[in-house]
């Protein structure tokens, strides 16, 4: 373990400096918290002797090794009420469940029982099964919650199960059976989605009442060919049945077994038809950069610019086809990609993590980005706070919120100032273009690139005027 050298002197945090996280509240093991930058978790003492030894056996570092767990540290730090205090790797964009694909959902709920089932050979488990312990991180999912490790109960199931199936299993069966929109309101929720709500929606009988095994299975439809008569005398006298299969000593246990079987059931969803046909969507091919000469007046345009700010950070508000988050990821800067359609995201998280470019894609609409909730944002922090990047990149978004959305420019500009940290590049389409209909000009006579400046310049010091493609259209790069 190495820790800067400030660090290894410092031997008690002030508690004055530090910032808890508005997540971080009822945990009994431990809290989160920000410390000159970086992230920390405190152990109570409680648990400090047990999360101590994880470390010091190397169960911690073969689970972050393996990419199952968020690099993690001990640090000779205190901070009163902690005996332990913790340092984490900082994820850069902390994104939620309701915010992500159903194929990035899938895959964030395969990470957590992987890691389950990791734990299970140590002796250990996970006390949550809830996706919000996960993030999205250059790429790839990654388990960020330590004080979820818990000691395995005896001769039990995975405790985790049931918010497992809320929040995991359910939704994703939701998303299935086309109500992927219900499915994400419903995410958030405290409950998640309930077995009652999901047999509600998909009027699915095999989701009535989810039997546990296939022999749980055969066992209710033989029941339901009985006649009534047998079917009491069997009630009455199940118990002094014996047990039709008894666990043999090569036989998992019942807490690898109940992971076993969520994990097919996972593997098992039925996606509709053409969901996963990314390979033969061409449109959404990343750019070569080689290529550069075949490319339009814009597309050079936005390389050129891209090229010259370098940005740590861009948050394309309409990714569309990827194409130019693709972009910036090529030029080496951190990328959110917002769109509000899911199969434009699914298709942008495969072309993303098969070409292995730092881009985080999101089911998000720049006029309804997630609010805070809860109090003092303890349920979600607002889109708008965690998703701030150096540049916003907003191409083709203008004349449709405008015309499709009633969004004026005042409510444009202030959104787009609300996400970025210093610039913005934005597109302005004129109201003679094809794309704008007769009607929409004679509702919107304040529709022009004049009053657009104007309601930029409340936000940004400083208002380019760039050329765009076709050339009626022009490009603004604005910085605050």
């Amino acid at each position: 373990m190495v820790l800067g050298e400030r660090n290894s002197l410092m031997a008690r945090i002030p508690a004055s400096e530090v910032t808890f996280h508005p997540h971080s509240h009822g945990d009994p093991a431990g809290r989160l918290f920000l410390w000159e930058g970086e992230l920390y978790r405190g152990i109570r003492s409680q648990w400090a002797p047990f999360f101590t030894q994880l470390f010091q056996n190397g169960v911690i570092q073969r689970l972050v090794d393996r990419g199952l767990l968020i690099e993690s540290e001990l640090t000779p730090l205190r901070l009163d009420g902690f005996d332990v205090v913790v340092r984490h790797r900082r994820v850069a964009f902390a994104s939620y469940p309701e915010e992500w694909c159903a194929d990035m959902l899938r895959d964030a709920a395969v990470l957590i029982l992987e890691l389950a089932t990791e734990l299970a050979h140590y002796g250990l488990t996970l006390k949550d099964g809830h996706p919000w312990n996960v993030l999205f991180d250059g790429g790839r999912f990654v388990y960020v919650d330590l004080t979820s490790l818990i000691p395995a109960p005896g001769d039990s199931a995975w405790p985790g199960s049931d918010s497992f199936r809320k929040f995991c299993l359910y939704p994703l069966l939701l998303m299935a059976r086309g109500q992927e929109r219900i499915a994400r309101r419903l995410l958030p929720e405290h409950e998640g989605v309930l077995q009652s709500e999901l047999f509600m929606l998909t009027r699915d009988p095999a989701l009535k009442g989810p039997p546990s095994s296939l022999m749980d299975r055969l066992r209710s439809r033989l029941k339901q060919r009985l006649p009534a008569s047998w079917r009491r005398w069997i009630g009455k006298n199940a118990k002094r049945m014996p047990s039709l299969r008894r666990r043999g000593p090569s036989d998992p246990s019942p807490l690898m077994s109940s992971l076993q079987h969520l994990r097919r059931e996972v593997e098992q969803i039925a996606w509709p038809a053409g969901s996963l046909a990314f390979a033969d969507d061409s449109s959404n091919s990343v750019p070569q950069l080689s290529s550069r000469d075949t490319w339009t007046p814009k597309q050079r345009g936005v390389y050129n610019i891209l090229a010259e700010l370098r940005p740590a950070s861009v948050l394309d508000v309409v990714s569309g086809a990827g194409w130019w988050s693709g972009l910036a990821a090529l030029l080496n800067s951190r990328v959110v990609a917002f769109d509000a359609d899911p199969v434009r995201v699914a298709r942008l998280y495969h072309r993303a993590r098969g070409d292995n470019l730092s881009i985080l894609p999101l089911v998000m609409g720049f006029a309804d980005p997630t609010p805070a909730r809860g109090l003092f944002g303890h349920w979600a922090i607002a889109a708008s706070d965690r998703f701030q990047c150096e540049l916003v990149l907003a191409l083709d978004l203008v004349h449709h919120v405008v015309f499709e959305q009633q969004l004026d420019f005042p409510h444009i500009a202030g959104g787009l100032a609300q996400f970025s940290k210093r610039w913005l590049v934005v597109e302005f389409v004129p109201s003679e273009d094809p794309e704008i209909s007769q009607s929409s000009r004679d509702q919107c006579l304040w529709y022009t690139l004049d009053n657009f400046v104007s309601s930029l310049q409340r936000w940004f010091c400083s208002v380019t005027v760039l050329p765009s493609y076709p050339p009626s259209r022009v490009l603004l790069v604005c910085e605050k």
